[in-house]
């Protein structure tokens, strides 16, 4: 298996043990995990599902459709024999939110499947939760990550998990536009998410007792918080008004919230929709996929409509709306 640089074709190496040729391939299994030459969990993340997925349909008709059987002992089995082999090596998963969407969404599946939980009922996944008294499957994985990553800076400075750990490129390019996240990325991430100072990390995983106990009190607050988002947020959603947040990036179409400005400008290139009132003025507007807008139905309209069209555009902040289609043809 080869990873190539950036912007370089793959051409496959040409390997021999003697005189066979050994095949080259893009993935492969080593001790349960799936290495691929892109670096990525995807693959991985796909085969621990399968795997996950037969271990708890083999399980079905003895243990979880058993009436007779305590909720809390399926709970039990299902943490030892299923979640075990489900985040099995996800100590070094890079994850993004797909991923982690669709791990919690099996997480869910099977623990609606084990306390008789239908959709039909209208349950939220944080009563599920609450009912099967077991955490999210965000909290498994931040706490894969922090143990892991504690006993890794315990080690010897000789030790090679050490190094590669806190080891780096010594050249290289960056491409252009977004960056691939970095292990590191998403352990200042998690850190932070915890409430534990990411400069500090190296002071306070040097005692492991104490760095342990502040794992768990910091996941423990970590999903407390979560939990208690989305139930104010489903009172909100249920009660009809609307939800009011304090961020300052808001897109001015949807209410949307987003975390960064650069979040923002992405996300209205991106929107489905113009403004109501834009659609008043021109017609059925709409942008295939997320570029600029082109106008599917001609209006006859006045100067002030123009300067109104005009004004709105300037809200996108892109330099490919300042001219449309209107503005060359008046």
């Amino acid at each position: 298996m080869l990873q190539p640089s950036l912007n370089t074709a793959y051409t496959p190496p040409v390997l021999k043990a003697g005189d066979i040729t050994l095949n080259a391939v893009d993935k492969f299994c080593y001790l349960g995990s799936i290495l691929a030459n892109n670096t990525n969990a995807e693959s991985d993340i796909t085969a621990q599902l399968s795997k996950a997925s037969s271990a708890f349909g083999r399980l079905t008709k003895r243990l979880w459709d058993d009436h007779g059987i305590k909720l809390n002992t399926k709970v039990a089995v299902y943490k030892a024999a299923i979640l075990t082999v489900l985040l099995y090596g996800c100590e070094t998963w890079v994850l993004y939110r797909r991923q982690i969407s669709k791990l919690d969404q099996f997480h869910m599946r099977c623990l609606r499947h084990i306390a008789h939980i239908k959709w039909q009922d209208k349950i939220p996944n944080t009563e599920v939760l609450e009912t099967c008294n077991i955490s999210g499957i965000v909290a498994f994985l931040l706490t894969a990550q922090l143990r892991w990553s504690g006993r890794v800076s315990r080690m010897s400075d000789m030790r090679l998990p050490k190094i590669i750990f806190y080891g780096q490129l010594a050249q290289g390019d960056r491409s252009h536009g977004g960056q691939h996240k970095r292990y590191k990325d998403v352990l200042k991430t998690t850190l932070t998410s915890c409430n534990i100072e990411p400069k500090e990390f190296e002071s306070l995983a040097a005692e492991r007792t104490s760095w342990r106990a502040l794992c768990k009190k910091g996941i423990q607050d970590f999903e407390a918080t979560r939990i208690l988002k989305l139930q104010e947020k489903c009172k909100q959603r249920k009660s009809g008004y609307a939800i009011t947040t304090t961020s300052e990036f808001r897109c001015n179409m949807c209410g949307c919230d987003c975390k960064s400005r650069i979040g923002l400008h992405s996300h209205r290139r991106r929107h489905p929709r113009f403004d109501p009132e834009l659609r008043r003025i021109h017609g059925s507007i709409h942008q295939p996929n997320g570029r600029v807008p082109h106008v599917t139905r001609q209006l006859s309209y006045r100067k002030e409509d123009h300067a109104q069209y005009m004004g709105a555009l300037k809200s996108f902040e892109s330099p490919h709306y300042a001219s449309g289609y209107f503005s060359r043809n008046l």
